[in-house]
């Protein structure tokens, strides 16, 4: 008895390794929800103007502008969360707040955009911001997208790097592919 019991039991672990398993690591090749890139972009939003609440000495005097395209270059949606990582704005050389993950999907060959106005949304950032906000876009997938940074500065409102109606006129202009890094967990 005690033969036949053992017999069935070695038997029914096999047939869990032979049926299940496979399975488990064919679900997990395929993107099951599993965050397997990441993508960390620099972004700077705000402005540092001369003689008013938003002069600070990390930037040169201007206003700067981070927009970060998302694009999902599949045939399937993408899941993907992301995150903002700040610098501290009292004492850079200390670290910054940390928001949680937020997740999202973004449908096969479509792009989305996150801008100075989605990384101020309090939903997304720690904490209000006042004047300039400076950190990390911190992107994960579960496949292979396209992250580009675009990156605009100009001169401060008023001066006369500025337009003549007081808008800020875009002075230099930078785009920034990001490259991804596999998450190893």
């Amino acid at each position: 008895m005690k033969k036949t019991t053992l017999l069935i039991n070695v038997f029914a672990i096999a047939l869990v390794h032979l049926l299940v398993l496979p399975g488990l690591v064919a679900a997990n090749e395929k993107g099951s929800g599993t965050f397997k890139f990441q993508y960390a972009v620099k972004f700077v939003c705000g402005a540092n103007l001369t003689r008013t609440s938003l002069e600070h000495n990390l930037f040169l005097p201007g206003s700067y502008a981070t927009v970060v395209n998302i694009h999902n270059p599949n045939e399937q949606n993408v899941k993907f969360r992301k995150k903002i990582a700040l610098v501290n704005q009292f004492a850079p050389q200390q670290p910054g707040p940390v928001s949680p993950f937020t997740e999202g999907e973004l449908i096969a060959e479509h792009a989305l955009g996150v801008g100075c106005e989605q990384i101020n949304d309090s939903e997304i950032t720690p904490l209000p911001i006042h004047g300039r906000v400076d950190g990390f876009l911190v992107i994960e997938s579960t496949e292979s997208l396209d992250v580009t940074a675009v990156y605009t500065a100009g001169g401060p409102a008023g001066t006369t790097e500025a337009s003549d109606n007081g808008i800020v006129r875009v002075e230099s202009i930078a785009v920034e592919q990001i490259k991804e890094r596999k998450i190893s967990r």
